[in-house]
């Protein structure tokens, strides 16, 4: 059960007569709505009437203009012209199929609270039961056919000279004196058959509640209301429409307090009850609302509907005390009336079943809430109005049905965890290239998602599965401003060797001058320290290659670490000479933000040829990139085991080098994400350089394929519905392609070297020709 905004109600009990007295908070437009005493079984002696509870002013009803359809069934809405805040009907063109002549005719109060949504998205109450606390409901007109003969029942009587019968046949559910719950009902479910009047929930059945008694021809209201409220908890009927107000000074009766506790106990129903037409700052009725229990009411007060502001009307009672289970609606409807005939209906008796409507829209939407959730769900996504927040007058504010439907706080669930959407992304490294992102993309184009209400949608998650641009612009900028700012120092003798550079980055911030101003960072560096002739000891870090050769081709880059994770950036090792060749053994690691790689490589060396198995484990990243967030995320790391074979040799005045990697990985997946299976990943890397002297100095041309997934399959397990029965999600596994494109790479580059400068081009294309990239250095040394 959801209590999600539920706040601390203060209950006023208010001192009043010896007799509950129940108004009616509505009736026709132009006339008074009589009010007399309750009377409960056993009937006593029917008291002088009071005086009637104020009825809403007349406000003439503005008659839609039929317009033209100018348009398809796709028109943008028109927003409201000054001065108002709902926009003419007669300036607002046709919207959709359901923005018929049947949804004008009642088109202020359906634009107040955004209805079209709903009708759109055919979540018009389908299947939900409604009860309607009134003086009966006749089933004419528009409501032939929507009042449920089974569950429909009458609690009053008809007495005439102490002699009390019950009424008989379907006029026991309502009849042609039932002229205050028929329009109630009628706003409520009355059907959309393109005549007449429509509801705002036309698929709802009302169940008729019959609470009204005649006696010595006098409407006496409220006659067995206790007894209602248990028969609809016993029926498990959600929403209970009230539409009925105590009225000011009566006394709270603990028997209806007691069957409402039973309601809200059995069936975690709710009761959309109208605030009242007196004009208080808090309902009368506010008295039989006990804060145990306070969950299963929803009180409404009334706007004035001319479509001008959204301003309370006059005489509608306040939400007051009552304000953290209070919405306002509009006060104005036409609907069908007890003889059959579309009539206009008004005041908080007409604003009530406005908000029933809206709880019978979510609940056709969603059958596993309760009638509680469903007043939740309306209290929290009512649109503000008046002072910032829940107030006194306007309570949450105006009941929005679109608000109201759509997802709050959505979450990604596999129905043992769940973690919020907007924390979730997977997140592909290049190597897995546009083919697994795309089949990743489909296999999360349709995915069912829950919301803080336990409500299921169904959307379109493609967007939270990215991946990094390769060799993207801003990326290579940052390698051209690398280069261009880097510096080397470098020292040998016979006992070691080492090489350190530095570059220097624009921080974006300036001096008083307004100077950039640079940071020094440590790129690169290399240390050897030979132990004796035939050992030596290494270490080496490296941040940003040398983006003219590594980058664009000019030679091969043969080190298979940084190339499956240039997360592992700090190596140690030891070499041993071996005959004519060298054993070494490096050990890697690095890690930035919480992801981290580590590994190590055994390496043969003979001349120009090379070999090297080399061992990676990542923490949070697969191939050097970071796997993401929440459910989503691409596993949890990586296991990668590899081999890479090098050679070169010269043929002529032609030099060739070359280098190819086969690696297999383990995706390390965690238990609580949607990818819940993977095969062991084969991957691959080629790469050749033919050179050959010329132009006094050296071209080259190149082919190189970065890393790339050869083979290899996930299995992702997403939400595909929601099991009724079950009160679960639906999973479904869906198959996804690990491997990317081949996509080798060409190039083509200048080098000559000289005694103080060196000259550097180079030019590079993928297979396609969709990217083609070019840079050039010249690098000038000074001193000896």
């Amino acid at each position: 059960m959801v209590k999600s905004g539920l706040r601390p109600i203060v209950v006023s009990l208010l001192a009043g007569a010896a007799a509950s007295t129940l108004a009616a908070c509505g009736g026709h437009v132009g006339g008074s709505v009589a009010s007399t005493p309750v009377a409960l079984p056993p009937a006593p002696a029917p008291s002088p009437p009071p005086s009637p509870t104020p009825s809403p002013p007349s406000a003439p009803t503005p008659t839609p203009t039929p317009t033209p359809d100018p348009c398809a069934s796709s028109c943008t809405s028109v927003p409201p012209p000054t001065g108002y805040v709902i926009t003419p009907s007669d300036l607002q063109p046709r919207r959709s199929a359901q923005d018929d002549d049947e949804y004008r005719r009642n088109y202020t109060v359906g634009e107040y609270i955004n209805a079209l949504f709903a009708l759109d998205n055919d979540w018009v109450g389908q299947g939900v039961l409604v009860g309607v606390l009134d003086d009966g409901v006749h089933a004419v007109g528009d409501l032939e056919g929507k009042v449920h003969a089974g569950l429909s029942r009458d609690f009053g009587y008809v007495e005439k000279n102490d002699i009390r019968t019950l009424r008989s046949g379907n006029d026991r559910f309502g009849d042609a004196s039932s002229s205050h719950g028929t329009p109630v009902a009628g706003i409520i479910a009355a059907r959309d058959d393109g005549e007449g009047v429509q509801g705002l929930a036309p698929g709802a059945m009302i169940v008729s509640l019959r609470v009204d008694s005649m006696v010595d021809g006098e409407k006496v209201w409220g006659t067995g209301r206790d007894l209602a409220l248990r028969h609809a908890a016993d029926n498990r009927i959600p929403l209970v429409n009230k539409s009925l107000a105590l009225r000011p000074g009566t006394s709270p009766s603990r028997k209806f307090m007691d069957a409402l506790a039973y309601y809200n106990r059995r069936a975690q129903g709710l009761v959309v009850a109208a605030a009242g037409n007196n004009g208080l700052d808090t309902s009368a009725t506010a008295v039989e609302v006990d804060p145990r229990h306070a969950e299963s009411w929803l009180f409404v007060a009334g706007l004035k509907s001319d479509g001008r502001d959204f301003e309370l009307a006059d005489y509608s009672n306040r939400c007051g005390s009552m304000m953290n289970r209070c919405v306002v609606a509009p006060t104005l409807s036409r609907t069908v009336g007890a003889s059959g005939n579309p009539q206009t209906f008004g005041g908080t008796s007409s604003a009530a079943p406005v908000v029933t409507s809206v709880a019978a829209m979510i609940l056709s939407k969603w059958p596993q809430l309760t009638g509680v959730d469903a007043g939740n769900i309306i209290l929290n996504s009512a649109r503000d109005l008046g002072a910032p927040g829940v107030d006194r007058v306007y309570g949450h504010g105006l009941v929005d049905a679109e608000a109201a439907l759509r997802p709050v706080n959505p979450v990604l669930s596999n129905n043992a965890m769940s973690v919020p959407l907007e924390a979730n992304a997977m997140v592909l490294g290049n190597a897995f290239g546009g083919l697994t992102g795309a089949s990743f993309a489909d296999a999360f184009s349709a995915v069912t998602v829950l919301d803080q209400y336990g409500r299921d949608y169904t959307g379109n998650l493609s967007s939270l599965v990215l991946q990094p641009a390769a060799g993207s612009e801003g990326a290579m900028d940052r390698q051209v401003e690398a280069q261009f700012n880097a510096r080397s120092a470098a020292f040998a003798s016979p006992a070691g060797s080492a090489i350190v550079g530095v570059t220097a980055f624009d921080t974006g911030l300036r001096d008083a001058a307004g100077v950039p101003v640079l940071e020094n960072r440590l790129t690169n560096a290399e240390i050897a320290y030979r132990l004796n002739d035939a050992v030596t000891l290494t270490g080496g870090y490296n941040r940003a290659g040398d983006v003219t050769a590594n980058i664009m081709g000019l030679a091969p880059t043969s080190d298979a670490m940084p190339a499956y994770s240039p997360l592992a950036r700090t190596s140690l090792g030891i070499a041993h000479r071996l005959g004519r060749g060298r054993l070494a053994l490096a050990g890697y690691r690095g890690g930035e933000g919480g992801i981290g790689a580590r590994g190590a490589v055994l390496q043969f060396t003979q001349g120009a040829r090379s070999l090297k198995l080399g061992l990676l484990h990542e923490d949070g990243a697969v191939f050097g990139t970071p796997v993401g967030t929440g459910m989503m995320r691409f596993g949890d790391g990586a296991r990668t085991w590899f081999v890479e074979g090098a050679s070169g040799f010269d043929l002529g005045q032609w030099s060739f080098e070359g280098f190819a990697s086969l690696g297999r990985t383990r995706l390390l997946l965690g238990g609580d994400t949607l990818l819940t299976d993977a095969d062991s990943i084969t991957t691959g890397r080629f790469g050749l350089i033919a050179s050959y002297p010329a132009l006094r100095g050296r071209v080259s041309f190149g082919l190189a394929q970065p890393l790339v997934v050869l083979a290899g399959d996930a299995t992702v397990s997403v939400g595909r519905g929601y099991d009724l029965a079950a009160r679960a999600l639906l999973l479904q596994e869906r198959k996804v392609s690990l491997a990317g494109g081949i996509a080798p790479q060409f190039t083509l580059g200048y080098e000559r070297r000289g005694d103080r400068s060196d000259l550097r081009f180079a030019l590079a294309r993928d297979g396609a020709g969709r990217d083609i990239r070019g840079i050039a250095s010249w690098r000038v040394r000074f001193g000896r």
